[in-house]
């Protein structure tokens, strides 16, 4: 069967942690995509999908490599793209996510039965298509330093780029991407307060 590798998340907004996360996936698994829903909120999701989009592609991902999904964990917009009988979907969630969030326990449903996120590696010798089953697989935190400091997500970015100056704002645009935009330091100067 064919597996695909999904990395799904808010990404507010898209880092280079983001970027490493998605290359070991692909590298792990052959086939990634970045799954983000269009949904924005002032304080905590500032980001449209096409503006997620922009800076993902500015960080050197491939432009059909980003989708925008209705449900991240689902992300049927992805996922019925292929044969749902010989796919399997695997989801990458950082060691952090994993720790923090409630959803990926994998208790048994109310009724008892398994839930259809499973832990990948658990199930590596029995793995099913996705029309039963969709994987969680753990990848590393990538932590990237912006301004001299270590940062391990995009929450910790936007609380340091609204205190900055323009001058330091621009160092942490150029440490987030590798290099330098002004397209992109305007988007995050006018979306994160």
């Amino acid at each position: 069967m064919k597996e695909i590798a999904i990395l799904s998340g808010r990404f507010q907004p898209p880092h280079i942690g983001h970027m490493k996360a998605w290359q070991h996936l692909r590298a792990e698994f052959g086939d990634a995509y970045i799954a983000t829903t269009g949904k924005i909120d002032q304080q905590h999701s500032p980001f449209n999908f096409q503006e997620k989009k922009s800076m993902f592609m500015y960080a050197g991902i491939p432009t059909d490599r980003v989708v925008q999904v209705s449900n991240p964990y689902m992300a049927s917009e992805i996922v019925d793209k292929f044969d749902n009988n010989d796919t399997i979907v695997v989801f990458g969630v950082s060691q952090k996510d994993m720790a923090e969030d409630q959803r990926f326990r994998f208790n048994p449903r109310k009724d008892g039965s398994t839930g259809f996120l499973q832990p990948y590696r658990k199930n590596i010798n029995n793995l099913q298509p996705v029309s039963t089953h969709a994987y969680v697989t753990v990848i590393p935190t990538f932590k990237f330093k912006v301004n001299g400091r270590n940062l391990r997500s995009a929450t910790e970015f936007r609380a340091d780029f609204v205190q900055a100056d323009g001058s330091t704002q621009a160092k942490m645009v150029t440490d987030l991407y590798g290099k330098y935009s002004a397209k992109i330091h305007a988007l995050l100067r006018d979306k994160i307060v």
